[in-house]
């Protein structure tokens, strides 16, 4: 009888470890465990390339703009204006915000679009939107080349 048990268990074991690699095979897509969220990137640039990024304002209003790490002063980048920052080295915050001059600045809500070309620059698109919570104000670009919006 303790052989019969042991062979039924191993017979058991061995039928369940053979359906394994059938259902890994037929799994689509492969990573079911994505989930979209702010902790994704949503870019990424390679970090064995020079790195630029153009900030291009398309919210038809003054924007200002500053390294977090305080290497910049607060430059200004007027309506329909951009800014190519050359030879950025990661880690970069880099905080973008209405000017200050603009009547309840502090309420605009921006959000940033961020594409990287061929010869891995960054183009940061920024535009207001009306839903606070959607909003944008820090651009990351971390050590790996992941970059990051909050």
């Amino acid at each position: 009888m303790f052989k019969s048990i042991i062979f039924s268990s191993l017979v058991l074991i061995g039928a369940n470890l053979t359906m394994i690699p059938v259902m890994a095979q037929t799994q689509d897509p492969p990573a079911e465990t994505f989930q979209p969220g702010f902790w994704q990137p949503v870019a990424r640039v390679d970090i064995n390339k020079p790195i630029s990024i153009n900030i291009i304002n398309e919210t038809g209003f003054a924007l200002n703009y500053a390294l977090t790490d305080a290497s910049l002063e607060p430059t200004v980048i007027e309506v329909d204006g951009q800014n190519i920052l050359k030879n950025i080295q990661p880690p970069t915050y880099i905080v973008i915000y209405p000017d200050s001059k603009i009547p309840n600045s502090s309420r605009m809500s921006l959000k940033y679009f961020v594409e990287v070309t061929s010869d891995n620059t960054v183009e940061l698109r920024v535009k207001q939107i009306e839903n606070v919570s959607l909003g944008n104000r820090t651009f990351n670009l971390q050590r790996t080349g992941a970059i990051f919006l909050y």
